[in-house]
């Protein structure tokens, strides 16, 4: 468990690693009773190899493409040997109608003996990994304990109610990944912007460090972010002429628009779309430097 959260870090970095498991990553050994209970139920010719979860390891994510992140360095780590043992990707191509638990299980091996913390670990030895989403464990936490191992008979109707829970979190864990790619999308356009005005205009600017939290800069990007659709990088570099360079040489000492490069985006913003650009302007302690600008292309205030 400790060298899968180990990896995972490399992979994701530090920043990203602090947030990404949803509940604290566990390791379990089945229960001596439990153990026998299923090995009485499944009667295996083989238990040493046939009963692959007597240790496991959990691990909670919040989203499904966070799961692939994990099956990606339990897949690449060389010292094991794995299997999936569990793939509902694939159940739901064999039974698209049918709504059950979908946490992912891989069966992992050791080839070799080792010691982890003083315990000797047999060579070949299974251990099943789960890897969830926080809503499929909730289910999984449901259905366990009051479905699974529950005593009597269950109604049908909450059979239904299971089927239909799940249904509803497939499609909301689907929702959230569509919703954080589109964010992810547009926080990659304004990276790009930033660091290429940065670049450019950036050096005009005595003083001037670069910063992702320039919040002025990303309010103006996404306010604009439609006139921006069909807008490229080279075309507002190339807005970087003579009288404008002057401009912000002189006028960044006060402090106001001048003194970011995103003023250089303005520029070519006004230019193209003038009336949208004056009426929905974000920034209102920006003001009079986008009145210098408008000043500067003979563009009205009114």
């Amino acid at each position: 468990m400790s060298k899968m959260t180990e990896l995972v870090k490399l992979e994701i970095g530090e920043k990203q690693y602090k947030t990404f498991f949803k509940v604290p990553p566990g390791f379990r050994v089945k229960d001596r009773q439990a153990a026998l209970d299923k090995l009485s139920l499944k009667q295996y010719p083989e238990p040493k190899e046939q009963m692959t979860d007597l240790v496991g390891a959990r691990f909670v994510v919040l989203l499904k493409s966070d799961m692939a992140i994990l099956e990606k360095v339990l897949i690449e780590y060389p010292k094991w040997v794995r299997s999936k043992d569990r793939d509902p990707a694939g159940e739901q191509k064999d039974r698209p109608k049918h709504f059950d638990y979908q946490s992912v299980h891989y069966v992992v091996r050791a080839p070799e003996e080792m010691v982890i913390d003083g315990v000797t670990i047999p060579a070949n030895l299974p251990c099943e990994v789960q890897i969830r989403t926080l809503l499929q464990h909730a289910y999984a936490e449901l259905v366990h304990d009051r479905f699974y191992k529950g005593i009597g008979h269950i109604p049908l109707s909450a059979d239904r109610l299971v089927a239909r829970c799940m249904a509803l979190m497939e499609t909301t864990d689907g929702m959230f990944v569509e919703a954080v790619g589109e964010l992810e999308a547009v926080n990659k356009s304004r990276d790009q912007w930033c660091a290429a005005l940065d670049a450019s205009v950036g050096p005009l600017i005595p003083g001037y460090t670069p910063t992702a939290q320039d919040h002025d800069a990303l309010e103006i990007l996404e306010e604009y972010r439609d006139l921006l659709e069909g807008a490229s990088v080279e075309a507002v570099k190339a807005k970087l002429i003579s009288p404008i360079i002057a401009k912000i040489q002189t006028n960044q000492a006060q402090g106001n628009l001048y003194s970011k490069p995103i003023v250089l985006l303005v520029y070519w913003l006004l230019e193209s779309n003038a009336f949208q650009v004056s009426a929905r302007w974000p920034v209102p302690g920006l003001l009079s430097g986008f009145d210098q600008v408008r000043a500067h292309l003979g563009i009205s205030s009114r």
